[in-house]
């Protein structure tokens, strides 16, 4: 495993999900969540680096998470499918199309991707 690279993974998937929150406070959701986004796909591959060497070349965040083994985050995600949703579509969106997001949406997208950086200790609070 390349430690480098781990934790510049690490350190951007933590910027990422700081600058979503400067982004909800300017209401720009698309954004926030696209920030979001990045930071739980970064977060996602920095863990799968140090536990399994390696990550796929994929932003597919389902296949991530189940590839990730880690039974914190499954139980997490189960449930929240509609906002892995959410944050997939953010991501393919900010390029692509032009959709308006809720603050309701940036709450729990927030929350969500907060608890899967805990449970992938990317972050500690």
């Amino acid at each position: 495993m390349s430690q480098d690279l781990f934790n510049k993974l690490k350190e951007r998937a933590r910027y990422f999900f700081e600058e979503s929150r400067r982004d909800a406070l300017n209401k720009a959701y698309d954004i926030s969540l696209f920030h979001l986004e990045q930071a739980l796909q970064l977060g996602l591959k920095a863990y799968l680096l140090k536990t399994k060497g390696d990550f796929p070349k994929t932003h597919d965040l389902n296949l991530l998470i189940n590839y990730t083994c880690n039974d914190c985050l499954k139980r997490l995600a189960k449930n929240k499918w509609y906002v892995i949703s959410i944050l997939t579509d953010a991501y393919i969106g900010s390029r692509y199309l032009l959709r308006n997001y809720t603050e309701t949406e940036y709450r729990k997208s927030r929350k969500f991707v907060r608890g899967a950086l805990k449970c992938l200790n990317i972050i500690e609070d």
